[in-house]
């Protein structure tokens, strides 16, 4: 198997900590790439650099005022943007290594979950275990129990049901479930969803398929969503593809709407995780977060990520308790959030700390609601 390659995306001002993420980097599993390593005297700079970002498997881009006022680090991580929309998979893993706010990124990274690391040693630990992270989460146990199953067979009823769903098209997607729907037995089965869920892993080169099966099967989870059991919805949430991950959460984030029974908790615990791939993240955290006022316990959730050792992760905690407190206040105790806020300063959080001492007004001038408005 080779090694995964990762291209260091930087500022020329900070080639000196850029070269010893690279350091960091180095083993067998990793080949990282960096312009002065992999551009000699004689090469064309636009074509090596243009190899290096045609085929790596992870762009790290480290985010500074400088970088973010270079005109060469934009295109390199805009051509990365578009290979993962492309290809449907995160490639690009930001991190901030000075003090610029998280609103100045531009737009196809605002809302990613950024990780701001130290311009050190630690800062290069934190990296390295990101990269390995993220290329864990392309490698599934479910693929692996699949190496033993039957091959792959297209069924020419799927493909007639979804060739005409495009990326994005939700209104062919809408109607392919309405098809769909007429296959349902009296039993409650539906032998064409199961035939279409096989094209999660369409072993074939047809993208298309692929993203008409996806837009379909989560369109029909609000027309069937007894067919989307805890065992189901594990599967695809175990996903190497990042798309289908996404397609998972994105299906409890409807299900917390109108079937808060049907959403697995311990599903979301991973996909709403501060380092998952933000397509992910950010539907599986929308769904945590609305079932805060009819499951309070899900707040529990958000509080132990503030207490967590990553200060990535206490920040993603803050800003979803913040989201809670703008839309929600009375479900939340201003009283401990207050020493969150006051212990997470103590500690040297300044981030975490700030986005909840923010939002605190909001909680504190609203009375608190209760989980039983009515009984004994």
């Amino acid at each position: 198997m080779r090694s995964a390659r990762i291209f260091v995306s930087h500022s020329h001002n900070d080639k000196a900590f850029a070269e010893i993420v690279i350091s960091g980097l180095r083993g067998p599993q990793l080949q990282p790439w960096i312009d002065n390593e992999q551009i000699f005297a004689g090469d064309d700079i636009f074509d090596k650099i243009g190899e290096g970002l045609r085929v790596l498997d992870i762009l790290i881009f480290l985010i500074s005022q400088y970088s973010l006022q270079s005109e060469w680090v934009a295109l390199e991580v805009k051509y990365a943007v578009k290979r993962e929309l492309d290809e449907k998979r995160a490639l690009v893993l930001p991190f901030i290594i000075d003090e610029t706010s998280v609103k100045t990124l531009p737009w196809f990274l605002a809302h990613r979950n950024v990780s701001r690391v130290s311009p050190n040693a630690l800062g290069v630990e934190q990296i390295v275990r990101a990269v390995y992270r993220a290329l864990e989460r392309r490698v599934s146990p479910i693929l692996e129990a699949q190496k033993d199953a039957e091959p792959f067979k297209p069924d020419p009823r799927v493909e007639a049901l979804i060739r005409d769903v495009g990326v994005g098209d939700w209104d062919a997607a809408y109607n392919a479930a309405l098809q769909l729907l007429d296959f349902t037995q009296s039993s409650g089965n539906n032998d064409l969803f199961q035939a279409l869920l096989k094209y999660v892993d369409y072993p074939g080169k047809d993208n298309d398929l692929l993203w008409g099966a996806l837009l379909t099967i989560e369109s029909f989870a609000q027309l069937a969503p007894w067919l989307f059991d805890h065992e189901l919805l594990c599967q695809l949430g175990s996903h190497p593809d990042f798309s289908v991950r996404s397609m998972a959460a994105s299906i409890c984030l409807e299900f917390a709407q109108f079937a808060p029974d049907k959403v697995p908790v311990d599903l979301l615990l991973k996909l709403a995780r501060f380092d998952e791939d933000w397509y992910v993240e950010a539907p599986a955290t929308a769904a945590l977060k609305s079932l805060c006022a009819s499951r309070p316990a899900v707040q529990l959730i958000f509080l132990k990520w503030l207490h967590g050792d990553d200060h990535s992760e206490r920040e993603h905690a803050a800003s979803a308790i913040a989201s809670i407190a703008r839309k929600e206040p009375e479900i939340l105790d201003p009283q401990e959030l207050s020493q969150e806020a006051i212990r997470l300063q103590q500690i040297g959080d300044r981030v975490a700390s700030e986005i909840l001492a923010e939002v605190l007004p909001l909680i504190q001038k609203v009375e608190r609601g209760f989980r039983f408005k009515y009984g004994l």
